[in-house]
């Protein structure tokens, strides 16, 4: 059997980081997050986004972009403001609740991440993050 490529190791790691993450969000007080909400705020990283660029990075819908950014507002995470940069465009961002979740996100990550040091050591965990911060398009 041939050995999986390097698009199929990604994603099955990708795979396994994004169901690590519902499980600790599914023990939390923010259990409500769906996985596909978790997926856009984690494009999101924290800072503001058109409606646009987030339905390109996701590769869904901007109606689809929309429905998810509807739910997240409606729980108080994220809110739209028109863009200054494009008039008639939304920018999407973080309430100050959003900004809660979104640290206990990051701890979360931290989490997982200590987890696979723990399983690979510290040096090839940093190793693998450097690597892949790395630019391929240039």
């Amino acid at each position: 059997m041939a050995e999986p490529n390097l698009k199929q190791l990604l994603l099955e790691r990708s795979d396994w980081f994004a169901r690590e993450i519902m499980k600790n969000v599914r023990r939390s007080e923010h259990a409500y997050i769906t996985p596909a909400q978790s997926r856009l705020l984690a494009h999101m990283g924290g800072k503001p986004m058109s409606m646009a660029e987030l339905a390109r990075r996701l590769a869904i819908s901007r109606q689809a972009v929309h429905k998810t950014v509807a739910e997240l507002a409606r729980r108080g995470i994220l809110e739209t403001a028109d863009d200054p940069q494009r008039g008639n465009s939304k920018l999407v961002r973080y309430t100050e609740k959003g900004r809660l979740v979104n640290r206990a996100g990051a701890q979360m990550i931290q989490r997982i991440e200590a987890d696979i040091a723990a399983r690979l050591g510290e040096a090839r965990l940093a190793d693998l993050k450097r690597l892949l911060a790395q630019a391929w398009d240039s």
